[in-house]
């Protein structure tokens, strides 16, 4: 059986590198994403990720070594990301050869933030030599995301778990939460910019920006109803002011009618009793925003005030430690326990060793990093200096985005806005998630996509292609 499984490895790993460099970077994004939560992370004990690391290595060499050379870029953020990249590099030599951490696991406590951050490269360049590879990178992540969005309903509906995403009890219902939701709602973005602009919009985009809504709906997670609303005032806020070529212009009649939708599938869903819950979670996050008391029970705890004590107390730590680079690339196996036993906030650690520990009596220890917000890995990881660049370079995205949105391409400009949105929110979900620090491919994906709609050239646009016409629409 072991002969017959190294076999398939081969012939699937010879039948990957005789596909064009597009499908072989689709691939190795779908692996590295967990295969779109159809398969678990790890799996035959490796995690996917690593599998698509691996596939997304191969991919690039075949574009490095292509004729076509990638045209340089001197936008701010472009520049600010690969200094972020060195930034990184030089936290990593020092974990290893300063602080002496062991090489097997400061490459596995890196891998994610380094490679995931050089996967904007590996996409930038594709979509610079291959003319069609953004079309088809949108077009498929859109069919893919339509079959599965269902999916995702039907585990609400029967109570009962399909997909290998986040999967958890809440009260009589259950809720999930699935690895490409940032990718819909990429789409969601794209399709509800295209209503508000009076654009054409098909009957599929309707269906899917519905499923999108309702899947956003049935996480029942505050962070993102709270970015999503934001994200919306954002884009009608961008439109209101002109923020935009001169032939995209806010259409009124398109707003009353978006919001009266809204309003009306609210209302079916609150008076079939579907909505309590959602209501009920996200009142609880307004009012953790505006620091009002909230009804404390077991489905809205104040996590919010933890997530920030983490945030407080590793900066105080790495300001004790080395501000310029913090902890390192410090791997959770390799904390000391003395450091482990300061620690007030964070989350209790949940490996299989642990837990028999905790079954023995031992003491709960909590995780020095945390999934809950990503700012405090990104201190622990490189420092303040670190976490300076990271905020520059977000900060000149968005002026980025501003100061060219009535110049950009009319043609892209939905895609463009959307993908804006969409990095916009994977920003704000710092605060509950860590976006830029696990997973870093999606919005590295997202960020060279933003990048191909601003760089489009005119020549392109000429119709000489039916791909030109048809960009970052969801259209099929």
């Amino acid at each position: 059986m072991l002969y017959y499984g190294i076999t398939a490895c081969v012939v699937s790993l010879i039948a990957f590198c005789l596909l064009r460099p597009r499908a072989k970077v689709l691939i190795a994004f779908f692996v590295m994403t967990s295969c779109f939560d159809l398969v678990p992370r790890i799996l035959f004990k490796v995690d996917v990720w690593d599998v698509g690391a691996v596939l997304l290595l191969i991919a690039w060499l075949q574009l490095a070594l292509g004729k076509i050379k990638a045209p340089a870029s001197t936008a701010s953020y472009v520049v600010l990301l690969k200094v972020v990249v060195g930034w990184m590099v030089v936290c990593l030599l020092w974990s290893v050869l300063i602080y002496d951490y062991p090489l097997l696991n400061t490459v596995k406590a890196s891998r994610q933030m380094i490679i995931g951050v050089l996967s904007f490269f590996v996409f930038r360049k594709l979509f610079a030599v291959d003319e069609g590879a953004y079309d088809f990178f949108m077009k498929t992540l859109y069919i893919t995301t339509f079959a599965l969005l269902p999916i995702c309903l039907l585990q609400f509906v029967l109570h009962k778990q399909i997909l290998f995403g986040l999967y958890r009890e809440y009260g009589d219902v259950t809720r999930s939460l699935p690895v490409f939701l940032p990718l819909s709602l990429l789409h969601l973005w794209v399709i509800i910019s295209k209503f508000l602009t009076a654009s054409r919009i098909a009957i599929h985009e309707f269906m899917y920006a519905g499923m999108v809504v309702a899947v956003m709906v049935i996480t029942f997670t505050r962070g993102i109803y709270l970015t999503s609303l934001f994200a919306l005032g954002v884009m009608l806020l961008t439109l209101a002011l002109k923020k935009s070529p001169s032939n995209i212009r806010l259409n009124f009649v398109g707003v009353q009618t978006f919001f009266f939708m809204l309003t009306l599938c609210g209302a079916v869903a609150y008076s079939a009793g579907y909505a309590d819950k959602a209501i009920d979670r996200f009142n609880s996050a307004v009012d953790l925003v505006f620091e009002q008391k909230t009804k404390t029970n077991e489905r809205n705890q104040d996590t919010y005030t933890g997530r920030l004590g983490i945030v407080k107390e590793r900066f105080m730590l790495v300001l004790e430690h080395n501000p310029v680079v913090g902890y390192g690339f410090i791997h959770e196996d390799n904390v000391p326990s003395a450091l482990k036993a300061k620690l007030r906030y964070g989350s209790v650690i949940y490996t299989p060793e642990y837990v028999e520990r905790y079954k023995a009596g031992y003491p709960y220890v909590l995780a020095f990093h945390s999934a809950d917000i990503g700012w405090a890995d990104i201190i622990i990881n490189t420092g303040i200096i670190g976490l300076a660049l990271w905020l520059c370079l977000f900060a000149a995205f968005v002026g980025n985005f501003y100061m060219t949105a009535r110049v950009a391409q009319a043609q892209y400009y939905n895609a463009r806005l959307g993908h804006f949105l969409q990095i916009s929110v994977g920003i704000l979900l710092m605060f509950e998630s860590n976006t830029f620090v696990s997973l870093v491919q999606i919005p590295a994906f997202m960020l060279a996509g933003y990048w191909y709609c601003e760089k489009r050239q005119p020549e392109l646009l000429s119709g000489n292609s039916p791909a030109s016409m048809q960009v970052a629409s969801a259209s099929m």
